[in-house]
């Protein structure tokens, strides 16, 4: 048996609960993980509202991303052994002191010793989302400017430290309230923009970059209007649609042809599946700036799995500083 948060009804975190759960037996291919932290992501708050597009019918354990020891290994799995430290990105289930994974479908890669269960269930998503985002979607080359919206949030705060890893030459953080931008600050922002203390955050942006504008403009946020985050770009300015956490914008098209600009869609986890090879080499990156400390999750609360429901409301409602955590039992 296993303890899991069950939604069983797409009403929020009301439809959900705390309860034990039979462990089916492990089909080819599949791996089960003794899970010791989980995070929570944005995507979590709308699965449970049946408004995310990877879809599932009540009752489903919730949760995307988990890291655990390989507590059992199935028929025709390689590479993998009981004992393993890992971290998953399962989409369902992970909000679970067990969890059933699938390496050759899902991304289950091996950890090193020195990170912890809360450093390790807090990089795939977000730092893979980053990254996918900023380099290969969005073409950051070393000595561009960068501009990220939730800078505080997990992507955001993902997406402030690989831009310093790749080299940006400046980075400007765009966050809400004097403890948010503090973190940003601390992760390596060069400016950081407190939004609720301006009008408009595009005048902020030209000041700090001497009216020439971002290259880069990473925005998990989104929101009804974006005007601003599309006057912050330079000219040949790209700007990266991660999320919609502030809700799905309407775009005049005219506004491209101004500067010259591209809008371009981020999608990490399908892109993952769709291109395994070039998700390898960006983790085996990814790994390679852990290593040299380039890049560190910002760990923020961290929740009992007893109130895993708490820490799923703490995102809906937009309190979190840093990822989020789900922390299983010791007996687990």
């Amino acid at each position: 048996m296993s303890v899991a948060v069950v939604c069983t009804a797409l009403t929020g975190e009301d439809g959900l609960e705390v309860r034990e759960q039979p462990d089916r037996p492990l089909q080819a291919g599949e791996v089960r993980i003794a899970v010791r932290a989980a995070s929570v992501n944005y995507p979590d708050v709308l699965v449970i509202r049946g408004q995310y597009q990877a879809s599932a019918e009540p009752p489903f354990v919730v949760g995307s991303e988990c890291a655990g020891e390989i507590a059992e290994v199935g028929p025709d799995v390689t590479g993998f052994a009981t004992g393993d430290r890992v971290l998953a990105l399962t989409g369902f289930g992970a909000f679970a002191t067990r969890v059933i994974a699938t390496p050759g479908r899902a991304q289950v890669f091996p950890i090193p010793a020195s990170m912890s269960w809360a450093e390790a269930t807090s990089l795939n998503l977000t730092y893979g989302t980053a990254y996918h985002g900023l380099i290969r979607r969005g073409g950051l080359v070393a000595g561009e400017t960068v501009a990220i919206t939730g800078a505080s949030g997990g992507c955001g705060s993902a997406a402030i430290q690989v831009a310093r890893a790749a080299g940006a030459a400046t980075v400007i953080a765009i966050a809400g309230g004097k403890a948010k931008c503090d973190l940003a600050a601390r992760l390596g922002a060069d400016v950081v923009i407190d939004h609720t203390a301006v009008t408009d955050y595009s005048g902020a942006v030209a000041d700090a970059t001497r009216s020439f504008g971002v290259s880069v403009f990473f925005d998990p946020v989104g929101g009804e209007d974006i005007r601003p985050a599309l006057r912050s770009l330079a000219w040949g300015g790209r700007y990266l649609m991660v999320g919609f956490v502030g809700g799905i914008p309407v775009v005049r098209l005219n506004q491209t042809i101004m500067k010259n600009i591209s809008l371009i869609g981020v999608a990490y986890g399908a892109s993952a599946i769709a291109d395994p090879k070039a998700n390898r080499e960006d983790w085996d990156q990814l790994f390679r700036w852990y290593a040299e400390g380039k890049v560190r999750p910002a760990v923020g609360e961290v929740y009992p799995l007893a109130r895993g429901v708490e820490a799923l409301r703490a995102v809906r409602m937009r309190r979190a500083v840093g990822k989020v955590v789900i922390e299983m039992p010791d007996e687990a």
